[in-house]
Parts: C-alpha cells; structure tokens; sequence
C-alpha cells in the first residue's frame, strides 16, 4: 500500500482498495454482498411479524440462531472498504445482531410493546383485553402521571385508550395505544416500526432523554416514559413541524459544510491518514504544537470527536427531512403508509442533550448519559434487565447492583460493538486496546466518580462547596479523563482508516482550491460491482 506520508490523498485510498481486491482474489477473505444486508434486515422482520403461539414460539430462536450464524461469518471473513474502510461492516452487523437478541430473547414483543397510532382503534390487538389493561393501569416504564394534568383539547371518545388532540392547522384527531396487531398488513407496518425504530418516539419505551410528550398527548394517553414521574409540557412550548423540519434542514447544511471542512484538515495530516505515530507533528499552523507531545494529543482527539460528532449530527438529521418532511409534503399516502404519526414534531427530538448542564452538573455520567447521543440506549437497557432477572432477588432488588449493572452492561457492550467494528477494518488496528479499553475505562470511571460524590464526598469538609466549584471540577475531570482515555479510540480509528471515507458527495472548499486534493467530486467510484467465484453464494451484487 502506498505511504501516507507521500502522494495524494486519492492514490492512498486507491491503494487500500487494489490490497483488499487482491485478497479476495486469493481467497483470503470474502466480499460483502448486497443480500447479506437485504438479509440482516428481512430476516428479524419476519421474526416479529409470525405471531409467538403453540409451534411458531421456536421460530424467533431458531431465527436468532442464523442471524448468529450469519452474523460470525461476516465478521471473521467478510470485508469491504465502504463505511469508513470497513468500519459501519463490523458495528452495524453487531448492533443488529443485539437487537435482534433483545427483540426475540430478553424481550416479549407482543406482551410489552405499545405504539401511539392515529384514528380510533378496532380492536385487533393480539390480545385486546392485556392491552386494554396495560393502558389504564401501567405502560412499560411508569405509572400514569395525572396530578398536574389539564382538560383535553378536545372531547375524548367513550373508549378508556383513545383521546382526541388538536393538530396543526387540521381537525383534532384521535389516537391510540396500539399492541400487536392481528391484521397481517398493519402487523408487518407496526413490526418494522420496531426493528427500525432506536430511540421510540412513539412507543411506550420512549427514551427519557427525549423528554416528555405535549400534555395533550400525554394527559389522554396516561402514561409515564421513564422509571419516575415525568411532567407534561404545554403544547404551545413545542415547535411546530415546519419549524422542527426547518431546524434539521440547517442541521443538515452545518453537518455538510464541517464535514468538508473537517475532511480538509484530515487530508493534510498523516495521522488521520493512518500513520499513528509520536514522531509525525501535525501540519501548519499546528506544527508548531510539535514540541509540546499533550497539545498534539489534544489536537488529535479534539479533532477526531468532532468528526464523529458532526457526523452523527449530520446523519441522524436525515430522520426529521426524510420522515416528517415528506409525511408533511405527501400527507395521504403517509397516513396509508403507516398509522403512525409521522407529521408530529415531537417525534423528532433533538440526538444529542444539552452539553453544558450535562457535564457541569452530573460529570463524566451527565456526559454519556445525558448529553451523548442514546441511539443505543434501549438495547443496552434491555439487556441489562435480561441479565438482572437472572441475579437472585435480594441482588436484583438493590438499587447499586442495578445502577452498576446498567452502567457495566452498557459500556461492555459498546465497548463490543466498536471493537467489531475496528476489527473489520482493512488495517492493523487494535479492537481489545483501543475502543474495548476505552469503553470500559469510561465504565470504570463513572462508577468511581459515583462512589466519590456519594460516599467520599459527604464525608469531607466541603458541604458548602460552591455550585461553581462543584461544575468546575467536573468539567476538569470530564476534559482530563477524554483527554486520557480518548487517544485509546482515536488512534484506532485513525489506524484502521475510519478518515479515508468520503462523507460528502461534493465538496465545496475543494472544488474552490482550498484543499491539498482539488476536485468538487468527491464519489467519482462506484459503491457496487457484480461479483461471482463460480458459485451461486459466492455470486451477487458486492459492496465495495
């Protein structure tokens, strides 16, 4: 492969590809095809559209078992260069293959799950008469919260689960809890809002850092969205739709125009070109940090978080333009679509917390639990529980074996995750000591900063310690344990060639002569090429 240190930035990605090609030629590793995605998202789906009674209980195990399967075989002998040199090829198959695993062994679909659906309800729940209780006793995750409620918007129906809302600018309309459905089309609609739906909006395991539904929605609904109360907010502090479509389209643009320019600053530097190394200062004007090592660390780590900030901010905007903007453009055939209410704004809260008061007031826990984006957070919650109910009582029952359990599973698994994904990589990379380690400090850390302010802490001479004080030092450990921890996951990702992916189709301080490389093209390659070894499964569209 070419040096990082010499020639274009085209050439060295080139070269990558020209190394991986010869290695499935010889048959060291296999391409990925287009089915093995086709297949990753189709075979979950028909797990949770074929109802769990009498024999058909064994279909989900017997369909998690393939997904496993499937699952190992990609990961040890598949590779491909899209998605950051392989990267989105390792995660995302584990991320589905988790999910897969909360939705068909650690959870109960039809039992648990509750959706808000438009239009009053027939009654074609699976089991009508365990919804209809679930909705005037308790949803998933709380008790129903009324104490502060408000009169309805408009007059309820005579049915205990259904309520009437205003919308914006139409007729009030009624809503509904919705179970699993016994209609084949709506259960196939409603299975695929499960498996492709991370944070529930909708469904009665919303995450509660999406904060609490407009009171008239959440009043007639009755129900709680977290483990305590949670209060309602009026309608009127929520934007509307337009507004809310408004606020990603600029999300978008400014995800865009940093993305590109974060990609020039990366194009200049070899360490994000893969050459991770103490002896490599970066480049003008930030050469002049080479004779301070921290400074360059700094450099490096800030640069590589914002480029996986930016580039989630960027992408989960696509959520809000695609979903509610064309429910909004083409209502009609939304409503035919799914009963789902794509066109309310609240479906649509922000991905990331807010950053000062997270991290201010709750440290190194605030930053991952409250400001961090929480896509994740259910199957991680989920699995947490699974293994929690397999603890005798007396240790299930204990708050701080809950908290650490929670706190441990989260971060192992995320710490597993990435590593698959670094592991998938078309590099030397390092998954045990470079993401593993570093989600499972960031564990370690949080459970320890728990103990000092609740153990250590109280017992100290500092009861009137100054709210500014307390929100300053934890903004110091916060910057100096990321600053400690993070070179474990930023090298890693440099080494292994998460940079050399292309994150705009155009770029504009390219195409205008700002950059090393010049070019407002930058996917001048194709993404797919026909692939066959002779064989049937060894034939088929493969992802480059």
């Amino acid at each position: 492969m070419a040096d990082p240190r010499q020639g274009s930035y085209k050439d060295l990605v080139q070269s990558h590809q020209d190394a991986l090609d010869i290695l499935l030629e010889q048959g060291v590793y296999q391409p990925v095809f287009l089915y093995h995605i086709v297949i990753f998202n189709i075979l979950p789906l028909i797990g949770l559209v074929i109802p769990r009674h009498g024999a058909t209980r064994y279909v989900r195990p017997a369909i998690f078992a393939l997904s496993l399967a499937i699952a190992v075989e990609v990961l040890s002998r598949r590779r491909a260069m899209l998605g950051g040199n392989g990267y989105m090829i390792g995660l995302m198959t584990t991320w589905w293959l988790l999910w897969s695993a909360a939705l068909f062994v650690f959870l109960d679909v039809e039992k648990d799950f509750r959706r808000i659906e438009r239009g009053a309800t027939a009654g074609e729940s699976m089991d009508e008469q365990a919804g209809r209780d679930a909705l005037q006793s308790h949803s998933l995750n709380g008790k129903c919260n009324t104490a502060d409620s408000k009169p309805a918007v408009a007059s309820q129906s005579n049915r205990p689960d259904v309520y009437m809302t205003s919308t914006e600018g139409h007729e009030p309309e009624t809503f509904h809890w919705q179970a699993y459905p016994r209609k084949l089309t709506h259960r196939l609609e409603w299975c695929a809002g499960v498996l492709f739906n991370l944070r529930g909006p909708e469904w009665n395991w919303r995450a509660p850092h999406l904060g609490p539904l407009p009171r008239s929605v959440h009043t007639q609904l009755c129900a709680g969205f977290a483990a305590e109360k949670v209060q309602a907010h009026d309608d009127a502090t929520y934007i509307t739709s337009k507004n809310r479509l408004r606020a990603a389209l600029w999300k978008f643009l400014q995800g865009y125009l940093l993305l590109d320019c974060l990609k020039v600053f990366m194009m200049r530097d070899a360490y994000f070109r893969g050459l991770v190394t103490s002896d490599m200062p970066p480049p003008f004007p930030f050469s002049y940090l080479s004779s301070i090592p921290l400074l360059i660390r700094f450099y490096h780590c800030f640069i590589s978080s914002m480029g996986v900030y930016v580039a989630l901010i960027f992408v989960t905007s696509l959520n809000p333009i695609c979903f509610l903007g064309l429910s909004m453009a083409f209502p009609n055939a939304a409503r035919k679509l799914t009963a789902a209410p794509l066109d309310a704004s609240w479906l649509y809260a922000d991905s990331f917390g807010p950053f000062i008061s997270s991290v201010l007031d709750h440290g190194l826990a605030g930053c991952w639990g409250r400001w961090w984006h929480q896509l994740f957070r259910y199957g991680f919650m989920a699995t947490a529980r699974w293994i929690l109910s397999l603890l005798p009582t007396r240790w299930s029952a204990d708050s701080r074996v809950k908290r650490i359990t929670h706190i441990l599973v989260a971060f192992t698994i995320s710490g597993f995750i990435h590593a698959c994904g670094s592991h998938t990589q078309f590099a030397n990379t390092h998954p045990l000591s470079g993401p593993f380690l570093f989600f499972s400090l960031q564990a370690l850390a949080i459970i320890l900063e728990n103990i000092f302010k609740t153990v250590i802490f109280l017992r100290l001479p500092l009861t009137n310690t100054p709210r500014w004080l307390r929100r300053t030092a934890n903004a110091v450990f916060v910057f100096c344990w990321l600053l400690y921890s993070g070179a474990f996951i930023a090298d890693d990702l440099a080494r292994g060639g998460l940079w050399l992916m292309e994150p705009v189709p155009i770029s504009p301080l390219r195409g205008l002569g700002l950059a090393y490389d010049k070019g407002w093209r930058c996917w001048d390659k194709p993404w797919f090429r026909y692939w066959s070894d002779g064989t049937y499964w060894g034939s088929g569209i493969r992802v480059i």
